[in-house]
């Protein structure tokens, strides 16, 4: 019920009522809001809890028009209606029945009981008060004088018999009907329009839900395989240190020792039988080959110490193809058996980043370049390509691997989606390096045929202009 529109007052001499508005509602509390209202717009009010009762204040003093509920006990709206037109002193005293209007049987029962129009419940008080002032303020219509014919009215499949009292009750009685329809369809349109908006805002609550919670997944993934990497990187760079001094004392005494036997050997030579020359020199040969191993391992802990840089925080300037090496001499042993790696490295060496991260993308790639090759194929092949366009280096990872199908290449960046079994893979990889390439301000795109392969290109500008916060790196997909 909304609250009472802004009335004029009742005009002073004629416009005054000739007798109260009698309200019938057995309902006290529906009662006494019927009251406030109607005397808040300047009429004199009666009530009563039935229509016997109300019969009975009406035949005491004549009322200016009856407001009644419809079910009631004792006696209902509709037998009211008929006993009031029914008598001669209250014949032309309108009658307006609250109801819900919920059944064609609604309108029938008013019409045939005399009813002068309805109001809807729950009513709307502008639109009660203008009913009560029209029924009041209209002249009464001659009645017919043996009453109305009767009519046959067809409503959906049925045919109803009415007999209007006259015929204002019947026109009144069905713009009323009309008018509550109307009033209705506006309420319910009212609400429909409201819960589309509340659908509204509520979709657009559950897309900010949706990507605060992709994010916060992506977040704590990042965290997670963060602290994972700083592990690895601490192992490898205490592995690295460890294992470069010895190496650095057996370098020394190795050349030490070289050169030790290249003089004792000149000396010695002539004295010895060709046996003993013979296992001199395949000393000497020993001791190169011995050389080249060292030199291998020395390598080995230089490429190390590269990819475990602990200054992720910091944007430094690398070699990008020392930094390719270095993956590679970590992943050397998945490569080794079937799996040949051609490098094709442009002349631009140089690359603004944060270190660890970057190393941390092109293993990923290369380590899901070397997963895409069937174990037993024999032709493997990974072609790493970098180059300069502009002001922005590409890095370019191809394999001839089995290659994916366009449904999976347009998810291979969500976070933990992965094509691989259970345990094998985490799915984040890809996701974590795709942020990682795009918080450094560049691209990463994929290009796949199946049964042809894959290709998954990096484009980094070659100076960081805005250092980001430093990224997370995560392990492969």
């Amino acid at each position: 019920m909304t609250a009472p529109a802004a009335l004029n007052p009742l005009p002073a001499g004629a416009g005054t009522a000739p007798g109260p508005v009698l309200i019938v509602e057995d309902s006290p509390v529906q009662a006494e809001m019927l009251r406030r209202v109607v005397e808040g717009a300047g009429y004199e009010v009666q009530l009563a809890g039935d229509g016997a009762a109300a019969l009975a204040l009406a035949r005491e003093r004549r009322p200016a028009a009856v407001v009644s509920d419809v079910n009631m006990p004792v006696m209902d709206g509709y037998e009211l209606c008929r006993r009031v037109h029914a008598e001669a002193g209250l014949a032309d005293v309108p009658v307006i029945l609250l109801t819900s209007l919920a059944d064609t049987r609604d309108v029938i029962g008013g019409l045939n009981a005399g009813a002068d129009c309805y109001v809807t419940k729950p009513y709307d008080e502008a639109q009660l008060l203008a009913t009560l002032r029209t029924q009041i303020d209209a002249p009464s219509p001659p009645s017919c004088s043996a009453g109305c014919p009767p009519m046959r009215l067809r409503i959906g499949d049925a045919v109803h018999e009415v007999r209007p009292r006259d015929s204002r009750q019947l026109v009144g009685l069905l713009v009323s009907t009309y008018e509550s329809a109307v009033y209705q369809n506006r309420q319910l349109r009212s609400v429909q329009d409201r819960l589309v908006a509340a659908n509204r805002e509520l979709e657009e609550s559950n897309r900010t839900l949706e990507a605060a919670y992709a994010e916060l997944r992506e977040t704590q993934s990042r965290l997670v395989q963060s602290a994972k990497m700083a592990s690895l990187g601490e192992l490898v760079a205490g592995v690295a240190h460890e294992i470069n001094n010895p190496l650095a004392f057996v370098l020394n005494h190795h050349a030490t020792v070289s050169r030790a036997l290249a003089q004792v050997g000149a000396e010695a030579r002539p004295h010895l039988t060709p046996e003993r020359a013979r296992l001199l020199d395949k000393a000497a040969e020993r001791l190169t080959d011995m050389a080249g191993g060292l030199e291998r391992i020395r390598d080995l802990v230089v490429k190390l110490r590269t990819f475990s840089r602990l200054d992720a925080g910091e944007i430094r300037t690398i070699d990008v193809a020392e930094a390719v090496e270095s993956v590679l001499t970590l992943l050397q042993h998945r490569l080794r058996d079937h799996i040949r790696v051609t490098r094709r490295f442009g002349p631009q060496a140089s690359l603004e980043c944060y270190p660890g991260p970057f190393n941390q993308v092109v293993m990923n790639l290369v380590a899901n370049a070397v997963d895409a090759i069937d174990a037993d194929a024999r032709d493997g092949e990974i072609v790493i390509t970098t180059s300069q366009e502009a002001e922005m280096m590409h890095i370019e990872i191809a394999d001839n691997g089995k290659g994916m199908s366009d449904a999976v290449r347009e998810r291979i960046f969500e976070p933990f989606f992965t094509t691989k079994g259970v345990g094998e893979g985490t799915g984040l990889g890809l996701s974590i390096s795709f942020g990682i390439v795009r918080q450094h301000g560049g691209t990463l795109e994929a290009f796949s045929q199946e049964g042809v392969g894959t290709r998954m290109v990096v484009r980094l500008p070659l100076r960081q202009k805005v250092p980001a916060a430093a990224t997370n790196t995560g392990a492969q997909t």
